[in-house]
């Protein structure tokens, strides 16, 4: 009958039934999948059966004979340098001291006495890596190392992996750890174009290996991670870091005495000099380097670049470096050797660096890179956070509000002058941005905020952090910035200044300065292609207005461009203390096609003279001469764009017209909207007029502010 018992043992039968079916169907299925995963393993097996038994594991003395790698200019062609010559020399293992052993083995790999000759957690890193699309990862022991730099390429791929594996577990087989080691240390690059660790003793001691001490042998295995980022003369807060995560690693080894770990200093390395195998005299020693690191952080280790014969396509503008040059050369001229310049020139838009200039020798303390204040030449950054806060209606800052600009002025207990005696009663903002008066964009900086204005300078180009101590820019080491900062209180470097100004001149658009456009490997094939990157620092509006008032600054200056070119651009200097004296001057400006950062300065802070005139030096001195040279030079042939025709932000306040029923008497007071007489500063007890700056805040006691 219809639902009765019978009914329900039937569906019963039939479930039982589809059950079984569906447990013999997963059981079909698992054992195709472990007799698929079993052949795939025998594949596997045999396939690596067949390397292992076919790799030739060749000595030290049997490696090929790198290729050498050309740096071009930007056009692809014109020959920078070229590199990839190799400084070796072998020794015996038995004549390298415990200490510098211990001191690589804590660097590269600390379990390497213990261990099959390959890292699984490497390997499983570098698996997964390339599972995900990304490159393979590092990881590898000193065996894989040993590997990777004698016998592959350096491509990142699982296939390269793969293969360095296999060969590592043969070479594990077949030699003893010593034997690996010793190697090891005879093929690894250690930077400074040293292979080796008898060459690198050389190269940063002057001294053969076995003379090493502790702390010079933690030296040289701190670079071998990577020698163009870990170079003690172009990074020493990077290579001392590294250092002591060497000297740890000994202590946690049990290969040095805890005590002796705490007394060891970090030595004396040799600057980087002409005499070194593939460095460079000359300014493009300074280009070369730049280049390196850059390729370095692009995951092309220098050992790479000099051996497998790539070009290396820059961004220098051989015009432009030659104008450079060329300005240097002439403008300093009979000065006293002790005056140092840099020049940086950036193409806004893009952020290539066109030419770059930073020092003479082309070794040792690159000043493109110093970090110096920076005084009046950071007064733009100041305007333009002014010109943002009006365009949101956070403020009513424009060019045209009018300021006291006499001087000395007391801001809550710090007394701010003006540079070279200049002063206004009032005068616009654009006035004082031409007069350089500091009284006003000291003020103007109370008014919109220190901090804000560090963010405008980040955002424009300034790094967050100092690349050669990590620790945070446009502050103190308390984290506070002082107000000082509105004019140059806080180090910048001429690369920074360069960049930044670029922003003002692409609308607001920053882009990060670089050096590389592309590597090319021997067979034609591109390895690597700059990725533009750009943010938007400010609007459009506030670039435009900011542009507007250093239109003024060259001419003002005497430095105005060739055929009546427009650019805009700032002075600035900073004093020595109380003496009345600079130690640093600046000139910083642009065209729509270039910006250009000059600095003069010297190395301990001296003042700074010009020896032909007796003349202390200021922004539109040297650095301003200089600036001009260069970019009349490179700018010859090119067509002369325009910039900032008005402003966008703010209007200039119009003139008072009388009602037309009521004509004002000729013989009264003008109205309160005029402007106070120049002879009479507003008080500050007076609230400003709508068209002028909103008070200031009460301040703490500060000390005189040796800025201009």
């Amino acid at each position: 009958m219809p639902g009765g018992a019978g009914d329900d043992r039937g569906r019963r039968d039939t479930r039982s039934t589809r059950h079984t079916k569906r447990a013999k169907r997963r059981r079909r299925r698992r054992w195709i999948a472990f007799i698929s995963l079993g052949v795939f393993l025998v594949l596997v097996i045999g396939v690596v059966g067949v390397l292992y038994a076919a790799m030739q594991i060749p000595l030290p003395d049997q490696i090929k004979t790198s290729q050498v790698s050309t740096i071009t200019y930007n056009d692809g062609k014109t020959v920078m340098a070229r590199v990839g010559a190799q400084n070796r020399t072998d020794v015996p293992l038995s004549k390298v001291p415990p200490h510098v052993r211990w001191s690589v083995l804590a660097a590269e790999d600390r379990g390497y006495y213990g261990e099959p000759g390959i890292s699984v957690t490497g390997i499983a890193r570098a698996a997964w890596a390339d599972i995900r699309g990304g490159d393979v990862q590092g990881g590898s022991t000193i065996t894989q190392q040993y590997v990777k730099n004698a016998y592959l390429t350096q491509e990142r791929t699982l296939s390269r992996k793969f293969k360095e594996i296999v060969m590592a577990v043969k070479l594990d087989h077949q030699y003893s750890k010593d034997q690996i080691l010793d190697w090891y240390l005879n093929t690894i690059y250690f930077g400074r174009g040293a292979y080796g660790i008898e060459a690198a003793a050389e190269t940063y001691f002057g001294k053969p290996v076995s003379a090493l001490s502790v702390a010079e042998g933690a030296v040289l295995a701190s670079s071998i991670r990577a020698p163009a980022l870990y170079d003690p003369d172009s990074h020493p807060a990077a290579a001392k870091a590294r250092w002591h995560f060497v000297i740890d690693g000994m202590t946690k080894m049990g290969k040095l005495d805890a005590a002796q770990a705490a007394a060891t200093r970090y030595p004396k390395v040799r600057a980087i000099g002409t005499g070194t195998l593939n460095q460079f005299s000359g300014p493009r020693g300074y280009i070369v380097n730049q280049v390196k690191d850059e390729l370095a952080a692009a995951g092309f280790d220098e050992a790479r670049l000099n051996r497998d014969g790539l070009r290396v396509v820059t961004t220098i503008d051989p015009k432009a470096e030659e104008a450079a040059q060329s300005a240097v050369r002439t403008v300093f001229h009979g000065q006293t050797k002790d005056l140092r310049q840099a020049l940086v020139a950036v193409a806004p838009g893009t952020g290539k660096v066109l030419a770059y200039y930073g020092g003479s020798s082309g070794y040792g303390f690159d000043y493109a890179q110093a970090w110096r204040q920076p005084g009046s030449s950071f007064k733009p950054y100041v305007l333009a956070t002014a010109l943002a806060q009006h365009q949101r209606g956070e403020g009513n800052i424009s060019d045209y509000t009018k300021y006291d600009g006499s001087s000395p002025q007391t801001f809550g207990g710090v007394v701010v002058h003006n540079s070279d005696g200049e002063s206004c009663g009032v005068c616009t903002a654009r006035t004082a941005m031409k007069m350089s008066l500091n009284t006003v964009f000291y003020r103007m900086g109370l008014q919109v905020g220190p901090d804000n204005v560090a963010a405008t300078a980040h955002a424009a180009g300034v790094p967050v952090r100092r690349t050669d101590t990590s620790t945070p820019t446009l502050r103190d080491a308390d984290g506070h910035t002082e107000a000082g900062i509105s004019i140059g209180q806080y180090e910048v470097r001429p690369i920074d200044q360069a960049a930044g100004f670029a922003t003002f001149a692409d609308g607001g658009i920053a882009h990060k300065p670089y050096f590389v456009q592309k590597v090319i490997d021997a067979s034609g094939h591109v390895l690597y292609q700059h990725a533009p990157t750009e943010r938007r620092a400010f609007s459009p509006q506030v670039a435009n207005d900011t542009t507007y008032s250093m239109e003024q600054v060259a001419a003002w200056s005497h430095r105005p461009l060739a055929d009546g070119r427009q650019s805009a651009s700032k002075t600035g200097t900073a004093q020595l203390g109380e003496t009345g004296q600079n130690k640093d001057a600046w000139m910083v400006g642009f065209t729509p096609q270039v910006s250009a950062a000059v600095w003069v300065g010297t190395d301990s802070s001296k003042p700074i003279v010009d020896a032909t005139t007796g003349n202390i030096v200021y922004g539109s001195g040297l650095p301003g001469r200089t600036w001009q040279a260069f970019m009349d030079a490179y700018l010859a042939g090119k067509p002369a764009l325009r910039l900032a025709a008005h402003t966008a932000i703010g209007h200039p306040a119009p003139k008072p017209k009388p009602k037309p029923t009521t004509p004002p008497p000729t013989t009264t007071s003008p109205p309160t909207t005029t402007p106070p007489p120049t002879t009479t500063p507003p008080p500050t007890t007076t609230p400003p007029p709508s068209s002028g700056p909103p008070p200031i805040p009460p301040l703490p006691t500060l000390p005189t502010l040796p800025l201009r």
